[in-house]
């Protein structure tokens, strides 16, 4: 199982190609989007350029997120192909942003750490906002809310609200 690559081991004859799994462990998901993820499934091939690499790859896995209409958990499956190229911070030009320089990301790390590839092209992934089903029915927030704060009532404190309910009345 491999997990880091090392840029300067790929020679511009043969590109690297390596196909391995990454735990959600080794990943810094937010826990506040994915409540839990399967091991994902990646595949990268890292091609030696005149400058920089192309790296090139696919990830597969399932993540559980909850669905923003009815507050409820699912799994949504990731399933995405990337390709983007890897170039040194010296080849930063000022000036505009053409479409073309999307598919660029600047480093001058020797090492690659296919956690944080995999981790990246998840959150790139995800959904704006997730939905268990296009059948889903939203529920209104004002039920919600209600049904949230009548958990959190404290039952000690019905008699004084009686009791202030009954003093405004007179």
């Amino acid at each position: 199982m491999k997990r880091k690559v090392n840029l300067n081991e790929i020679t511009a004859k043969e590109p690297l190609k390596v196909k391995t799994e990454i735990q959600p462990s080794v990943m810094n998901l937010p826990e506040e989007e994915i409540s839990k993820a399967s091991p994902f499934n990646l595949e990268v091939e890292i091609q030696k350029k005149p400058v920089g690499y192309q790296v090139k790859g696919h990830v597969s896995g399932d993540v559980e997120l909850t669905c923003s209409r009815c507050m409820k958990k699912f799994t949504h499956h990731v399933e995405q192909d990337f390709d983007y190229k890897l170039m040194p911070t010296s080849e930063i030009s000022g000036g505009e942003i053409k479409g073309s320089d999307l598919d660029i990301k600047f480093s001058d790390e020797t090492v690659i750490d296919l956690a944080e590839v995999t981790e990246e092209q998840i959150l790139l992934n995800l959904p704006v906002k997730p939905v268990c089903s296009e059948e889903c029915e939203e529920v209104h927030y004002r039920e919600w809310e209600e049904d949230r704060e009548e958990k959190q009532i404290d039952r000690r404190w019905e008699k004084l609200k009686e009791l202030q309910n009954k003093l405004k009345k007179e």
